[in-house]
């Protein structure tokens, strides 16, 4: 089976599950790791699968992650898993999962088959924190006492599921 692994990460979380999956799948497939911005839609014929790793940003998929699911053609012949990390010790569940349901609608649209999507937590962006803080009216207590549970994530854990994950999708 050729299998594609690509995604878009800012933080590394999204790029820590992706590695897990590409070393899962490597020993039994032809696998491949590619970051995003490497993948032109037109190089991914003849993969069998391809996982697509996205944070979630502002309730929804990275702006580059959504824009190459639009540029996707109908029925590309190869079958759709994601990869998604998000800042759910911070975020309401519904947040993260707008951006799930978005990576299964768009294969819906595009007439690619949808393999399922693994998520877990990941740490929030630094950059962000403080706007964050504010619209969320934490403490810095409280605040740093959410901070401190994201910033362990992806974990042992959450790494052991993707490899999981992966296994599952491609058997």
């Amino acid at each position: 089976m050729k299998i594609l692994v690509t995604y878009f990460s800012r933080t590394g979380n999204t790029e820590k599950v992706a590695q897990v999956v590409h070393d899962e799948l490597l020993g039994s497939h032809a696998a491949e790791m590619r970051k995003l911005k490497d993948i032109d839609v037109s190089a991914l014929s003849g993969y069998d699968v391809v996982f697509l790793g996205s944070p979630i940003h502002a309730g929804g998929l990275a702006d580059p992650v959504k824009e190459f699911l639009g540029k996707l053609p109908v029925n590309p012949g190869f079958a759709l898993a994601g990869l998604v990390t998000h800042a759910s010790d911070v975020y309401s569940k519904e947040n993260y999962e707008k951006g799930l349901e978005a990576l299964e609608s768009a294969a819906k649209d595009k007439g690619i088959k949808h393999l399922g999507c693994f998520d877990c937590q990941g740490k929030l962006e630094l950059a962000i924190r403080p706007m964050v803080q504010e619209a969320l009216g934490l403490s810095d207590e409280e605040w740093a006492k959410r901070m401190g549970e994201t910033d362990k994530h992806p974990d042992e854990k959450d790494l052991k599921n993707a490899k999981e994950f992966a296994a599952k999708v491609v058997s």
